[in-house]
C-alpha cells in the first residue's frame, strides 16, 4: 500500500505542477460551500438550514493563541446517536478562518483512502492550485507513534496521518483543509 500511495501522490503532485488552470479558490465543500472570511453567524445559518449539526466548542489552548476564537464541529444529521463527523471549522473575530474536513469515513479501507486521496488531490489542480510543496513529520515516543504528510497547495492542504498508540491497531485519517494562515 505505501508503494500505492507513493506512486500516487507523485504523480497527482507531477500532474498537479503542471496544471495551467487559474481559478483558485479559497472555498471547501463541508457539507456546504465555505468561503474564508464569511462571517460565523452566515456560516452556522447556512449549514442548520441545510440540515447539518454544527456545536460550538471552546478552542483548544494552542489554537486560541494562533488568533481562533470560536471553533464549531460539523456532523452530518443522519443518525442521531451516532452522527458522522464532517469536520471543523474555525473562526477569528467571528470570520472564517480555517476548516478541516473529514476526507475518510471510519469504516474506510485502502481503496476508500486512494480513491479519496486521488479525488481531493484532483480537485487542487482543477482549482488551480499548482504550486504544491510535500511536507513530512514523524513524532515517537515510548507508547505512541505519529506519521503525517502534508501537501500543501496554496490555502489549501490535503493530510495524511498515521497514528499508534500501544495496544491498539493502527489508524490513518485523510483530511482536506484550508487556512487563510499555515497552521502547525
Amino acid at each position: 500500500m505505501r508503494m500505492f500511495l507513493v506512486a500516487l501522490v507523485a504523480s497527482v503532485v507531477a500532474c498537479t505542477v503542471g496544471a495551467q488552470a487559474l481559478n483558485t479558490r479559497e472555498t471547501i465543500t463541508l457539507g456546504i460551500d465555505l468561503t474564508l472570511g464569511m462571517t460565523e453567524d452566515a456560516v452556522v445559518k447556512k449549514l442548520t438550514e441545510s440540515g447539518y449539526k454544527a456545536r460550538k466548542r471552546e478552542p483548544p489552548d494552542m489554537m486560541k493563541q494562533k488568533g481562533f476564537t470560536s471553533m464549531w464541529l460539523v456532523d452530518d444529521q443522519g443518525d442521531e446517536k451516532n452522527p458522522t463527523s464532517l469536520g471543523v471549522i474555525f473562526f477569528s473575530s467571528g470570520r472564517l478562518s480555517s476548516a478541516m474536513k473529514e476526507l475518510l469515513p471510519d469504516e474506510g479501507d485502502q481503496v476508500e483512502f486512494g480513491r479519496q486521496l486521488y479525488f481531493a488531490m484532483r480537485d487542487l489542480e482543477l482549482e488551480g492550485n499548482s504550486h504544491c510543496t510535500i511536507e513530512t513529520e514523524n513524532a515517537e515516543v515510548p507508547d505512541y507513534a505519529q506519521k503525517s504528510a502534508r501537501l500543501h497547495c496554496g490555502k489549501k492542504t490535503i493530510v495524511v496521518v498515521l497514528q499508534k498508540q500501544q495496544n491498539k491497531n493502527e489508524s490513518v485519517s485523510l483530511n482536506e483543509e484550508i487556512a487563510v494562515r499555515e497552521i502547525k
